[in-house]
């Protein structure tokens, strides 16, 4: 039995083959599930019964889409779904078809940017890290960061919540909780306005609390099977309590958003960033980002390195510019 038979045979004992797209290998087998991308010669196939499943273009005999993907064929480029006529590899359009050889797939993916008026489930993430160590001293740290999106129509919501804290000897030595919202609304495929809401404490650093409300626009540069990038930038009302000192500040707020998948989804390269320039003259700019790679371990479970960065040009007295955090934990996605 063959590795595409025992999918299907997986798939059938969980009650039966999921509905969407189909591939047909070479000996006859079926598989479904809905095609992720196609690149280096493979397909990935994203199941609900095996996770994501890589077969060789050159064992495919036939490939059927329900929604349409931008194909580079050997320089050709075509847009549509994919189907069989009479057992002859075409892309459909809304007025024809074309026929095309499946080996000669350079890439394949689906653009998500077309797809905004498709509802969607929230999609979360949740990455855990725990050290301990004892002996001449004894430290506990623990990191924890939330990610959750949903999309539908055209709007879409972001939510982030990381927490980091540390105790040495019996003493707290980091204490950081950052939580950030994030709404779009997509005036066309690509550009959106936005509203954004933050919150940022540190009491070991006198930082007790932070409160960024603002609005902007920004501009979704990818989002597709391989990653997304978008970028925004707006005006804010920053609210700090620094020190026991309470002010409200205006601000200029650029934020980043990248991810990158490489080696079918099994490697996941990503960045998020909120920088705010602060003209009030003894503020400067804040700087809050979260940067790293993932490993998946399957279609659930990833082992994921982080640095977390919070940086101040002028920070309160007696206080470092910069406050990293390295971790090393497992991620889970639900």
């Amino acid at each position: 039995m063959n590795r595409y038979l025992f999918v299907l045979v997986a798939a059938l004992l969980l009650n039966g083959v999921a509905v969407g797209d189909t591939i047909v290998v070479e000996n006859g087998d079926v598989l479904t599930g809905k095609v992720d991308n196609i690149a280096g010669g493979r397909l990935v196939l994203a199941t609900s019964y095996a996770g994501n499943v890589v077969i060789d273009l050159a064992a495919i005999r036939e490939i059927e889409t329900e929604t349409s993907y931008k194909l580079n064929l050997q320089g050709r480029l075509l847009k549509g779904s994919l189907a069989s006529l009479d057992g002859v590899p075409v892309v459909v359009t809304d007025t024809k078809t074309t026929p095309y050889k499946i080996t000669d797939i350079r890439t394949a993916l689906q653009n998500k940017l077309a797809l905004t008026s498709v509802a969607r489930e929230w999609n979360s993430r949740v990455d855990l890290a725990l050290t301990l160590s004892s002996g001449n001293s004894e430290t506990e740290s623990y990191s924890t960061l939330v990610e959750s999106d949903y999309k539908q129509d055209r709007t879409a919501h972001q939510i982030a919540l990381l927490i980091n804290t540390e105790d040495s000897e019996g003493l707290k030595t980091k204490d950081q909780l950052y939580f950030d919202y994030g709404f779009k609304l997509f005036m066309s495929d690509q550009w959106f306005s936005a509203v954004n809401a933050e919150y940022f404490s540190d009491p070991i650093k006198d930082v007790d609390q932070r409160i960024t409300l603002g609005v902007g626009a920004g501009y979704q540069f990818s989002d597709n099977s391989f990653g997304a990038l978008s970028t925004e930038l707006g005006v804010s009302a920053v609210q700090e309590q620094l020190d026991g000192i309470e002010d409200v500040n205006p601000a200029i707020r650029w934020g980043v958003d990248y991810n990158r998948y490489f080696l079918a989804k099994r490697i996941e390269l990503f960045h998020r960033q909120s920088l705010l320039f602060i003209p009030s003259g003894d503020r400067g700019q804040v700087l809050s980002s979260s940067t790293g790679v993932r490993f998946a371990l399957n279609h659930r479970i990833d082992t994921a390195f982080r640095v977390d960065l919070n940086y101040e040009t002028d920070p309160i007295a007696g206080n470092e510019k910069a406050d990293t955090t390295y971790t090393l934990g497992l991620g889970i996605r639900f």
